[in-house]
C-alpha cells in the first residue's frame, strides 16, 4: 500500500512541483515570467542591453516560508549557439557536472516514466555533498524541471526549479534558470552557504561556457 502510494505521488510530482515552483519563485519576483510564457518576458530594456553585451542577468530572492529558509531566484544568459543545440545539451543529464558549480559527479540513478533521477555530487574543499534530483524534460517547451528527492538521504531541506532554452534574436539562445533552495543549518552547510549563494544563479554562465566550448562539438550536429 505504501509503495503504491509512493509511486502515485511520484507520478504526480511534475504538475505539483511546477505549480509550487511558480508560486515560490515567481511570486517573489513581481513581473517575472514563468518558463511557459513568451520569449523575453520579464526582462526590461536594461536587462536586454546587458544580455546583448554578453552579461548574466540575475534577480536573486531570499524568503522564509514556514521552517524553510529559501534563497535563489532567476537568471538569464544569451548563448551563441542555436536553440536546438542548446536543448540537446540540456537533455544530456549526465553532463550536468559541467554546468552545476563545484559538481564533480552527475549520474542517472533511475527512471520512472518521464521522471529521471539524477544523482549529483558537489565538493567545496573538505565538504562533500550528494543528493538526487527528480527531473523531467519537456522537449516541446525545451525546459528541464527538477526538485530535490526527499526519499534519498541528504542534509538539504528543499530545492526545486527549472532550466530552459529559448530562441533569441535569430540563431542564438536565451538560457533561463530559476530555483529556490534551503540547504539546511548544519555545521558543514554553514561553511558552503556563501559559495552556494554566489554560484546558484550563475548556472546559465556555466552552461554558456560549456556549450560554446567543448560541448560545441558534442551537440553541434
Amino acid at each position: 500500500m505504501t509503495t503504491a502510494r509512493h509511486k502515485q505521488e511520484r507520478s504526480l510530482w511534475p504538475v505539483l512541483t511546477w505549480l509550487t515552483a511558480l508560486l515560490c519563485v515567481f511570486v517573489a519576483l513581481p513581473g517575472t515570467p514563468s518558463p511557459s510564457e513568451s520569449e523575453g518576458g520579464g526582462l526590461n530594456a536594461e536587462d536586454k542591453q546587458l544580455l546583448a553585451s554578453g552579461e548574466l542577468v540575475m534577480k536573486p530572492v531570499n524568503e522564509q516560508r514556514g521552517a524553510l529558509k529559501l534563497f535563489g531566484g532567476q537568471s538569464w544568459q544569451v548563448v551563441d549557439v542555436p536553440v536546438e543545440m542548446a536543448w540537446r545539451a540540456m537533455e544530456d543529464l549526465p553532463s550536468y557536472k559541467r554546468i552545476i558549480p563545484l559538481a564533480t559527479e552527475s549520474d542517472i540513478k533511475g527512471q520512472n516514466g518521464d521522471e529521471i533521477d539524477l544523482a549529483i555530487r558537489q565538493q567545496w574543499g573538505p565538504v562533500d555533498i550528494t543528493y538526487v534530483l527528480q527531473t523531467t524534460l519537456d522537449a516541446g517547451k525545451r525546459v528541464m524541471m527538477f526538485r530535490l528527492d526527499h526519499s534519498q538521504g541528504h542534509e538539504l531541506r528543499a530545492g526545486w526549479g527549472f532550466l530552459r532554452a529559448r530562441r533569441w534574436n535569430g540563431n542564438r539562445t536565451l538560457v533561463s534558470f530559476g530555483a529556490m533552495v534551503d540547504i539546511g543549518d548544519g555545521v558543514l552547510v554553514s561553511i558552503i552557504r556563501p559559495a552556494v549563494r554566489k554560484d546558484l544563479l550563475r548556472i546559465p554562465t556555466k552552461f554558456k561556457g560549456y556549450v560554446e566550448g567543448e560541448g560545441r562539438e558534442l551537440y553541434g550536429r
